[in-house]
């Protein structure tokens, strides 16, 4: 996979998800893959404000790298100088996210509200990449009624986006509906610079069947990751060997504990095991051992998932 001047052998790439992607979930899944990975969607007027809080989502560990920085907002003065302020904090990559489709932040003109502007999309691209010298790359979904995005991948390679990332939905759809692969192909093979495709690839094998069916230069993987920081991996296994394996027990609870630990290194012994619940849940749905969500929401300690989890994994 060639993006701007990184080449990546895995073209599987591990998306930017608010509240999931942190620093933690990113030194965790660095140890089953060495793709590229996305911050978590970072605030570009928290971030140039330097609120404590954001300025722990936006930490990078040497082991990140390569990484991606994701930074949303509607000002552009404030998107370039999040932007410097990112490449000075060493991101590889300043993505702009015009995507997301949450409610509490398209009322303040951010994130997929951009796509009803491209206008104002393209010249915050121009500038951005203008004032900064790492790629700039836009996350962005087919348009925010209905499918604008050839135009759009048109304009945003004018302004200077060295890659873009399409989720195959609008806005407007939010994540209902099918993921459009055949919408994914065609700005695929109109687009003069590199695409990830997004949207539906959930397990291993949909991964692959959408870099298969769009083209794409790679495949972004998202909600697919919950509980699964090796999903990167094992996707790359089995597109490059035809198979892959999940993880074992013993590997499931050492990680799990060790992602804990970090969460209470990182935001402090309470915050971080509350931090911590949604990711036990996921982890164990994923590997399919489900927990019981009120013992889990009840954890206050370190000690008390590690008796939970051997608990449940003991009888298997």
């Amino acid at each position: 996979m060639q993006l701007a001047h990184f080449r990546i052998d895995n073209p599987f790439v591990q998306a930017p998800m608010a509240g999931i992607t942190d620093a933690p979930f990113r030194t965790i899944s660095r140890r089953f893959h060495d793709g590229l990975i996305f911050t978590e969607m970072i605030s570009a007027e928290a971030l140039c404000r330097n609120n404590s809080r954001t300025m722990i989502f936006a930490r990078m560990e040497k082991e990140h790298h390569p990484v991606a920085f994701q930074i949303v907002g509607n000002k552009v003065e404030r998107m370039v100088t999040a932007a410097k302020m990112a490449e000075g904090m060493g991101a590889d990559i300043l993505d702009i996210n015009a995507a997301c489709p949450e409610p509490i932040i398209l009322k303040t003109g951010s994130g997929g509200t951009l796509l009803k502007d491209p206008d104002k999309l393209a010249d915050m691209v121009s500038q951005i990449s203008g004032s900064i010298d790492i790629p700039v790359s836009v996350k962005l979904r087919l348009g925010y009624y209905k499918d604008e995005s050839i135009m759009l991948a048109r304009r945003l390679e004018e302004a200077g986006a060295s890659f873009l990332t399409f989720h195959g939905r609008t806005v407007a759809q939010k994540f209902s509906g099918d993921s459009d692969w055949d919408a994914l192909k065609s700005v695929v093979g109109e687009a003069g610079i590199p695409i990830l495709a997004n949207g539906g690839g959930l397990t291993e094998e949909k991964a692959v069947d959408l870099l298969h069916h769009t083209g794409a230069e790679g495949v972004l993987l998202g909600r697919g990751l919950r509980g699964r920081p090796d999903l990167i991996g094992t996707s790359f296994s089995l597109f490059r060997t035809g198979k892959f394996e999940r993880m074992s027990k013993e590997l499931l609870l050492s990680t799990i504990m060790d992602h804990a630990r970090l969460e209470t290194e990182y935001y402090g012994k309470d915050s971080g095991i509350k931090r911590m619940r949604k990711h036990a849940v996921w982890y164990m749905k994923a590997a399919g051992f489900p927990l019981p969500h009120r013992e889990v929401y009840q954890l206050r300690a370190l000690d008390e998932l590690g008796t939970l989890l051997t608990t449940a994994l003991a009888p298997l």
